[in-house]
C-alpha cells in the first residue's frame, strides 16, 4: 500500500510540473502611474535648439513608426522632439528595438539620422537602452 501511494505521488509530481504551462502575457508586476516618454534634442553647430522637418522614428524590427499620436508643442520645447511614449509601448520589444530617427534642419535642408535602442513591451514604461540625447547639425 505504501509503495502504491509513493508511486502515485511520483506520477502526480510529473503532471504537476509547470514546464509546459503557457505563461500569461507579461505576468504581473507593480508599475507606477507616471506616463513616460523618450525624446531627442536637435541643435545647430553652435548648440542652439532648432526646428526640424520630416521628423521620423521607425522601428527597424517591425518597420512601423513609433511616434506618439500627439507631438510635444510649445515655445519651451523648441528643438526637443518626442521619439515615443507609453502610448505605443506595446509595439516595442521588452529587450529593446533599434529605432531609426531622422530629421531635416529646416534652414539648411541637411538630414541627420541616428539609431536609438528603445524598450517597451512587458516593461512598465518605454525607456532608452542606448543612443544619443542630442543631434547636432553641421
Amino acid at each position: 500500500m505504501i509503495k502504491r501511494i509513493s508511486f502515485l505521488l511520483v506520477i502526480g509530481s510529473f503532471f504537476g510540473c509547470h514546464k509546459n504551462q503557457q505563461k500569461a502575457g507579461c505576468g504581473t508586476q507593480v508599475c507606477t502611474d507616471i506616463f513616460a516618454s523618450v525624446g531627442i534634442h536637435f541643435t545647430d553647430k553652435n548648440g542652439n535648439a532648432i526646428v526640424v522637418n520630416n521628423f521620423t522614428a521607425v522601428d527597424q524590427r517591425t518597420h512601423l513608426s513609433v511616434l506618439p499620436a500627439h507631438p510635444v508643442t510649445g515655445i519651451d520645447n523648441v528643438g526637443y522632439y518626442v521619439v515615443t511614449d507609453d502610448s505605443v509601448r506595446s509595439q516595442l520589444s521588452t529587450e529593446g528595438d533599434d529605432i531609426l530617427v531622422s530629421a531635416t534642419d529646416s534652414s539648411t535642408n541637411q538630414t541627420k539620422t541616428v539609431t536609438l535602442k528603445l524598450s517597451g513591451g512587458c516593461n512598465c514604461h518605454v525607456d532608452k537602452v542606448s543612443g544619443v540625447d542630442t543631434v547636432a547639425f553641421d
